[in-house]
């Protein structure tokens, strides 16, 4: 059998973090999550299996990238748990101040963000900050509310949409690290929508009553952008304004799998789920997409999903 030097001339690197500005074909060893690792060239984009969650949940948060994830309450019954996703596995992350589900998120597993959500008996408007181990109250809401779509930064998020326990809204909010402040409303108001990009540069799409509907956010007005291929609702999202990331959802009367690209202005079909599923967690780009936990139809999933979507893509050698 041929040696990997024997064929490029070159040892497989070790490397305590992965590379940046990847090119097709290159190999490495990761020495701080112990994996080989390869890249690729994907065109349509795909989904592998990951490490399972502790907690199975849903109508969760997600935050972070797809090799530094987080995870954070959810349902059903209410929870505050929180767990870290490093790339292959799940630990255990401080617990959120208050439990809650159909909360949103954003930010990173380092520097995240909670707010909104249901604690079983009341909407919420609390948010919190997270440090990587635990969480800090931060500033409270205008509008308490939950199943909102969400995106940004801890000391730049937006939320949008969302049930204030009266009907669905069209509200949107912008959070600065301390304080939330009034953003403009969307064109559609809606509930169990997904988010993506900043809060200068937003996306939602996709929410209830069920749509197909995309807007984007400049960060004071929306304004229409391209339909999804697959109308839904409790869907997940990644990614940024002009490469954005849907899949999963209930598109009714079925659970979907579907995966879609958007470039801008347009989606287009990506790479199908293996598990069916709504309610799930969203996290990480349209190349390096994460999904996680969530209802399947039956019960509450633990299960994770990694995407390689179109492009130069990083995959994990495994054993067979």
């Amino acid at each position: 059998m041929s040696e990997y030097k024997t064929i490029h001339g070159i040892h497989v690197q070790a490397l305590d973090t992965d590379p940046s500005n990847l090119g097709a074909g290159q190999v490495w060893y990761n020495t701080t999550s112990n994996q080989l690792k390869i890249t690729a060239v994907s065109t349509s984009g795909a989904w592998a299996t990951g490490g399972n969650m502790g907690t199975g949940r849903n109508s969760l948060a997600g935050a972070g990238t797809q090799t530094a994830g987080l995870a954070f309450g959810g349902g059903y019954p209410v929870t505050n748990a929180t767990e870290h996703y490093d790339g292959s596995a799940w630990t255990a992350g401080g617990n959120l101040g208050t439990a809650r589900w159909m909360l949103a998120g954003a930010g990173t597993q380092t520097s995240g963000l909670a707010f909104g959500g249901f604690n079983g008996s009341t909407y919420e408007n609390a948010t919190e900050h997270y440090d990587g181990s635990a969480w800090t109250a931060g500033g409270n809401m205008a509008t308490a509310r939950y199943d909102m779509g969400s995106t940004g930064t801890d000391t730049a998020g937006l939320g949008f949409g969302g049930y204030d326990g009266n009907s669905n809204t069209n509200a949107t909010e912008h959070y600065d690290g301390s304080a939330w402040t009034a953003g403009g409303n969307m064109a559609t108001a809606r509930r169990s929508l997904a988010g993506a990009g900043t809060d200068t540069a937003g996306l939602g799409f996709g929410g209830y009553p069920k749509t197909n509907n995309t807007e984007h956010y400049d960060g004071s007005a929306w304004t229409a952008g391209g339909n999804m291929g697959t109308a839904r609702y409790f869907l997940a999202g990644a990614g940024t304004q002009t490469a954005g990331l849907g899949f999963g959802g209930y598109a009714s009367p079925s659970i979907t799998n579907d995966t879609e690209h958007y470039d801008g202005s347009a989606w287009t079909a990506g790479g199908n789920m293996a598990t069916s599923r709504y309610n799930l967690g969203g996290a990480g780009t349209q190349t390096s997409g994460l999904g996680f936990s969530g209802y399947d139809g039956n019960s509450i999933t633990n299960a994770t999903e990694e995407y390689a979507g179109p492009g130069i893509t990083t995959q994990t050698v495994t054993s067979s």
